[in-house]
Parts: structure tokens; C-alpha cells; sequence
């Protein structure tokens, strides 16, 4: 638990709060007991960080409980948009807000991201980075490092040994739009080359075609959602795309119209991947 949530579970907050008065200090009080009385586990200097921010930092704690992005993602709720409609605009600058994050909320949001990571919930982090300037850039680094540790694990895992029952848990997240998004944010020359490794690395799986098919697919249609700073690479992954759409639409207006199989469409879009796999060398 972190202070912002110990926050939410006072039911302190209220439409346009400009400033927490005693009893707002006595409810958070009274909660923290609560709370540790029934978890062994909350941190024992929980309740005096979220007193100490009340009282001495209150403008950065009203930003966040009326930022929706910040609120949900360390309350871990999920509130709409109606919740933050407030008549007040709360003011704090990004560095004070950065500074509150790295002395109240660092080591959650850490482990958070970490989780997230983990589990290949790239979208849950790319919403929270639509707010990233004010995030504390040890965070940041932190997270940057972690994808590049993913691209890592990536390249290590696809082999001659890799079998198609191992993907869902090892490689999947290379089919998805949601990890090139995320890599994006932290794009640089040394991502450029990982992320080229993990695709030199799959169509050279000669060895076993059925994993390179299963990867490679969905790998063309999503590798264009990431912006590398080399545009060749850029060119690469958007002419590969163009040509494996076109033939998809083709090929599914010929099927319609002449009632091919479903296995002809796919013996057509292997054929593709191949001759994408071929051009990829040249």
C-alpha cells in the first residue's frame, strides 16, 4: 500500500479541496490503524509520510488525487473522467510534483512498473507515461533499462530449441502493437539494434518454420508501431507491412468472390512471409 491509496480509503476527498484541515489529519490517522490492524504488511511509517505530505506538501498531493491518470494508477482505481471534473484547478510545477513522486512514491511506482513489465501489460504503462513529465526520471531510467532487459530476454530466448508451446510464455509480447508503442518512449540507437536482433533473430529461424510463421506475422503488422531513430529501419518495417496488407486484402477479396479456403489464404500468406524474409537479406 502507498499513500495515495491509504488516501483514497479515508474517503478524505471531495470535489474542488483546496487544503486538508485537523480532521482530515485524524481521519488519516484513524485509517492507517485500521489498515494495519488488518495487514501485517503495510509499511508502519505509511501513515506518518501521508500526514507529513498533507501538512507539508498538500499543493503536489491535490494535483495528483486530481490528476485521473496519476489518481487511478497509484489508488489503483479506476474512476472516469467525472470524477476529476472540478471547478478548482489544482497548480504544482512538474518538477515539485517529480520530487513529491520520488519521496512518497518511488519505490511503488517502481515495483509497479515492474509488474506491469512482467506481465506484459504494456498499454496499462503507456497510459500512465501520457503524463510522464512528471514522473522522476530514476523511474524512468529504471523502466527504459527493464524494456531493454525484455529485448534481451527476446534475443536470448528465440532459438533452434524454441517450441511453439513455449511462446505464450516466453516471446508472446513481440506480437504486440501495445511493446513497440511502449518501447518507443524510450527509443535510441541501442534499442534500434535490439529490436533489430529480435527480427534477424526470427526470420533466420530456419530450422523451425512453424515458429517464425507464428511469430512473424503479427510481428510485421505491429513492428511499424515502433519509431526507431534509424529511418531505414522505419522503412524496413513500414514496406514489409504495406506488402503483407496488400496481399491480405487480395487474397481475401479473391476468397470471397471465389470461395477459396482458408487454407489457401494462409499457404498465400506464408508465401509473403517468405518472400518478406527474402527481401529483409537483400
Amino acid at each position: 500500500m502507498n499513500i495515495i491509496e491509504l488516501f483514497e480509503n479515508t474517503g478524505i476527498y471531495k470535489e474542488n479541496l483546496r487544503e486538508f484541515s485537523s480532521e482530515d489529519i485524524e481521519k488519516a490517522r484513524k485509517q492507517f490503524e485500521i489498515e494495519r490492524s488488518g495487514n501485517a504488511n503495510v509499511k508502519p511509517d505509511l501513515g506518518d509520510n501521508l500526514i507529513f505530505a498533507m501538512n507539508n506538501f498538500a499543493g503536489q498531493l491535490l494535483f495528483i488525487c486530481n490528476n485521473r491518470i496519476l489518481y487511478n494508477f497509484f489508488s489503483k482505481k479506476n474512476y472516469s473522467r467525472n470524477r476529476f471534473n472540478s471547478d478548482y484547478t489544482v497548480s504544482s510545477s512538474k518538477s515539485d510534483v517529480q520530487a513529491f513522486i520520488d519521496k512518497f512514491l518511488s519505490k511503488d511506482l517502481d515495483l509497479i512498473l515492474n509488474e506491469l513489465i512482467a506481465q506484459n501489460r504494456f498499454d496499462n504503462i503507456d497510459d500512465l507515461l501520457a503524463v510522464k513529465e512528471y514522473l522522476p526520471e530514476n523511474s524512468m531510467e529504471n523502466l527504459s533499462k527493464k524494456i531493454s532487459e525484455k529485448l534481451d530476454f527476446a534475443i536470448d530466448s528465440i532459438n533452434g530449441n524454441l517450441q511453439l508451446s513455449d511462446i505464450n510464455r516466453t516471446v508472446e509480447f513481440l506480437k504486440y502493437r501495445s511493446f513497440y508503442v511502449l518501447v518507443s518512449h524510450f527509443r535510441s540507437t541501442e534499442k534500434d539494434e535490439k529490436i533489430k536482433a529480435v527480427y534477424n533473430k526470427v526470420y533466420n529461424l530456419h530450422s523451425n518454420s512453424a515458429i517464425r510463421y507464428e511469430l512473424m506475422s503479427p510481428m510485421i503488422s505491429s513492428l511499424v508501431n515502433y519509431n526507431a531513430i534509424n529511418y531505414d529501419l522505419n522503412a524496413l518495417f513500414r514496406k514489409n507491412k504495406d506488402t503483407l496488407d496488400a496481399t491480405v486484402e487480395r487474397v481475401n477479396h479473391s476468397g470471397g468472390s471465389s470461395g477459396v479456403s482458408g487454407w489457401t489464404i494462409f499457404a498465400v500468406i506464408v508465401i509473403v512471409i517468405r518472400l518478406i524474409i527474402a527481401l529483409s537479406r537483400s
